[in-house]
């Protein structure tokens, strides 16, 4: 369970957006069931419960950080252009 829970508390700092963000929906809802059945003492469940929700979290903040270097990617590559055109302008004298 507490492998579970700092996986989602990992993930949500990365601060997923888009599929990132449904995957940490997962977790939680899947952590919010292993929860419920620690409380029915389901231990069996609750341990199944509390993997899918590790492994729905780690998904969710893998795929946050793909989106993240996906975005610094973009920007380096606009800049590089930016700094491309510049070096192509040579001013008159």
């Amino acid at each position: 369970m507490a492998a579970a829970q700092a996986a989602i508390a990992s993930a949500e700092r990365a601060q997923p957006r888009g599929e990132a963000a449904q995957a940490l929906d997962e977790a939680h809802q899947l952590y919010a069931q292993a929860q419920a059945a620690m409380a029915k003492k389901k231990y069996k469940d609750a341990l199944r419960w509390a993997d899918e929700a590790h492994a729905s979290a780690d998904l969710a903040g893998a795929r946050a950080r793909l989106a993240n270097a996906r975005i610094e990617v973009e920007e380096k590559s606009a800049r590089n252009a930016d700094l491309r055109r510049q070096l192509l302008v040579v001013p008159q004298r």
